[in-house]
């Protein structure tokens, strides 16, 4: 009886020690927030307009802080899944992140993700090409599309027609303004 009590605390103890070791295992690498700065997109459009230009350049940097944006307003990705840190980079069309997450308020872990961004009127949708959790692949049945706004961002008469990427930035091209549109514009 006393080996039964003695192997089973041993199993406890391993046990214990293998659990505490898998929380420290997945806890975040980097200390990511979820602070960003405003990406001025209506003023910046409104100077391609002035220099008469049919297209508006986003840096990575400003999808990044736009990404940071749409995770900041709605942090809770998941059930039961809240984004407290992020940092995104731009490769093309893939948009990585390096996210820090709390599962269940209570199991801090960081995720890299990979997206593939594509342009669904007024929105950018990022769509799940890879998760992983320190290097182990997750399924990506577990994630959901995220949405990143950029049409809302703009003045009304401008009506984004395609998104090119490339070369670390985006260049947003416009439809022509309708003379309406330009009328609306001088207030006339």
């Amino acid at each position: 009886m006393k080996k039964l009590f003695i192997s089973l605390f041993v199993l406890v103890f391993i046990a214990i020690i293998a659990g505490v070791g898998s929380l420290y295992y997945i806890k975040p690498d980097h200390d990511l927030n979820l602070a960003y700065e405003k990406v001025p997109l209506k003023d910046r459009a409104i100077d391609m307009v002035r220099r008469v230009s049919p297209e508006l350049i986003l840096t990575g940097e400003d999808l990044n802080n736009l990404s940071k944006k749409s995770v900041a307003d709605n942090p809770r990705v998941e059930k039961d899944v809240e984004v407290t840190g992020a940092s995104f980079t731009l490769e093309g069309e893939l948009l990585h992140a390096d996210l820090n997450i709390i599962w269940k308020n209570r199991v801090s872990a960081g995720l890299q993700m990979t997206y593939r961004l594509h342009w669904v009127s007024p929105n950018v949708i990022a769509t799940v090409e890879k998760a992983k959790m320190k290097g182990i692949d997750l399924p990506k049945s577990m994630f959901s599309d995220r949405i990143i706004p950029i049409g809302q961002e703009l003045p009304k008469f401008l009506r984004i027609k395609n998104l090119v990427w490339g070369d670390g930035k985006v260049r947003v091209l416009f439809e022509k303004p309708t003379l309406k549109d330009l009328q609306q514009l001088i207030g006339g």
